[in-house]
């Protein structure tokens, strides 16, 4: 086989059953997401590779992605982003009737909460879950009040759920000892040292959950910004989960496993590179509690949290333009100007706003906006793998939810026809791999010049001990590889002065993006987007009046 043939066999997937012809052929690509694109902003003026559409399956809501149409000149807000954040900003807005433009280096919207629709069923590219939302997370409930998924409010002001949101039985299993269990905690097959360990874990966790901080703001909260300043809960911050651990005589190799697979699941790190203050986060932040919880407190549906980014798509309204990298934008005599990328054709347009909302990280808005004095945190962005497997497999409406091996490299899968009220043949699950070592610029290097083939080995092998005939069972395997999923809480992430800084980072231009908590939740990114519109509003002459938050 000639070199070219070979790379080419590669980039189909055509190799699996070419090179290795004892093995069943599972056929995929690489969806994405487009890091050759984003690299442009590191100074090289090329064009970036031309996107291809077909390749996409996870398109922005009621529109084609089809030709883009032009750049428009001028716009009242322009938003740069269109994750979480940044649809979130443009709801806010259309509420106060701003017009707003958004601009989206992917084909598609939504960041890592986006979907795709190939297949038996609708599924995640991301986020694939949004747990019952605090009290206080006011622009989450917001949108699930408006989607119906909140009902009302109980007599001690609880939001009431639709229970068809909410995740059916059975929810979650483990895969340990060779077998399947039923929950992620298997106490029938763990020692007693191991089972009291555990009692004694989540004991100290439902402690931290209760806990009121010296000035009267619980210890741990979501939105971040309303937990303590307590200086006895932010000592927390100075060491790493995994010493805290130690400190506390958390040693069994379950808990331990336990413990990393839930900060991985949460932060892309292991625990020695989260801070304890996050990792006790976790377990402690979420506080609602209800009869009608008991069963699942988690909200799912087959495309994940792509659902709450249809609708937002659909509830804004915005003009969003996908394949459109800002490569700098500028503040100039009461309006910013920004320089737009067309992906398809490499030419450049200028739109003019009257402000504009930042919906990037860190490290990409630093890039293009020079503004002295803007609060850039310094973020380690973890990789992960998503992977849609599109199985053979009967239906089976016992499938669990979420199914996870226990000392698996990855996070093991979610069934995404799961909340269907009749469950299909072939179903699509979704399979997650955070990569949380400390060395994050190897592990996104490695990741990045992998082929399709050597990635779906990986998974398949990574599946293959509770599924060891899962190879003759995969008619078709899609991987999303995200260089820059999320910020990784490391220690110190909080700051000399947590939860502080107004959105706005200059006269005109807010910035709203997780990268500001240092933790990705949907809750946190609403909270950001709604700030930030919030703050440009009276800047194109809107009165936001009473805040949704």
């Amino acid at each position: 086989m000639q070199r070219r043939a070979f790379l080419s066999a590669v980039a189909g997937g055509w190799v699996a059953s070419s090179v290795l012809p004892d093995r069943r052929p599972v056929h995929g690509r690489i969806m994405g997401a487009s890091h050759s694109v984003g690299h442009a902003l590191r100074g090289n003026d090329a064009r970036p590779a031309a996107l291809n559409p077909a390749d996409i399956d996870a398109a922005l809501p009621g529109r084609e992605i089809a030709a883009p149409a032009p750049f428009p000149d001028r716009t009242d807000v322009l938003i740069v982003g269109g994750g979480a954040s940044g649809l979130s900003a443009a709801w806010r807005l259309a509420a106060l009737g701003v017009e707003s433009v958004v601009c989206e280096l992917e084909p598609f919207v939504g960041g890592t909460s986006t979907y795709g629709t190939a297949g038996a069923s609708a599924h995640p590219w991301g986020a694939h879950y949004l747990a019952a939302p605090n009290p206080e997370a006011r622009a989450a409930l917001r949108l699930l009040r408006e989607m119906g998924v909140v009902t009302g409010w109980d007599a001690a002001g609880r939001p009431m759920f639709d229970g068809r949101h909410l995740c059916h039985a059975p929810e979650e299993r483990l895969f340990y000892a060779g077998e399947w269990w039923q929950g992620l905690v298997p106490v029938d097959a763990l020692t007693a040292d191991e089972r009291e360990e555990m009692r004694r874990f989540r004991s100290i966790a439902d402690e931290w959950t209760t806990r009121i901080g010296s000035d009267g703001r619980p210890a741990f909260d979501i939105p971040v910004r309303l937990s303590s300043k307590d200086p006895d809960v932010l000592a927390l911050d100075r060491r790493s989960f995994a010493e805290w651990l130690t400190a506390n005589r958390f040693t069994s190799p379950f808990v331990r496993w336990y413990v990393r697979y839930a900060v991985l699941d949460d932060y892309g790190g292991e625990p020695e590179t989260i801070s304890a203050w996050a990792g006790l986060h976790y377990f402690a932040a979420r506080k609602l509690k209800s009869q009608e919880l008991l069963g699942s407190h988690f909200l799912v549906w087959p495309e994940g949290n792509g659902r709450l980014i249809r609708e937002l798509c659909e509830r804004s309204q915005a003009n969003v333009y996908t394949n459109a990298l800002v490569t700098s934008l500028t503040e100039e005599r009461g309006s910013v100007r920004a320089t737009v990328l067309n992906a398809y054709t490499g030419e450049r347009r200028t739109i003019e706003a009257r402000a504009a909302v930042l919906a990037i990280p860190a490290f990409v808005a630093s890039k293009i906006t020079r503004i002295g004095g803007a609060p850039w945190p310094k973020r380690t962005a973890s990789p992960w793998v998503v992977a849609n497997l599109h199985t053979g497999w009967p239906a089976n409406p016992d499938l669990p939810w979420d199914s996870v091996l226990f000392d698996a490299k990855g996070l093991g899968y979610v069934h995404a026809q799961h909340q269907q009220t009749v469950v299909t043949e072939q179903p699509v699950v979704t399979y997650y791999r955070a990569y949380g070592d400390a060395d994050v610029a190897g592990a996104r290097q490695s990741l990045l010049a992998k082929p399709w083939i050597a990635l779906a080995e990986e998974i398949i092998a990574d599946l293959m001990p509770a599924h060891p005939h899962i190879r003759d069972e995969v008619e078709r395997m899609d991987i999303m590889v995200w260089g820059h999923a999320m910020p990784r809480p490391e220690p110190g992430f909080l700051g000399s002065d947590p939860f502080a800084g107004s959105p706005l980072i200059s006269e005109r231009i807010a910035w709203a993006h997780v990268d500001q908590a240092g933790i990705a939740l949907f809750e946190e990114a609403q909270d950001r987007g709604v700030r930030a519109a919030e703050a440009v509003a009276p800047l194109v002459g809107k009165d936001p009046g009473e805040t949704w938050l």
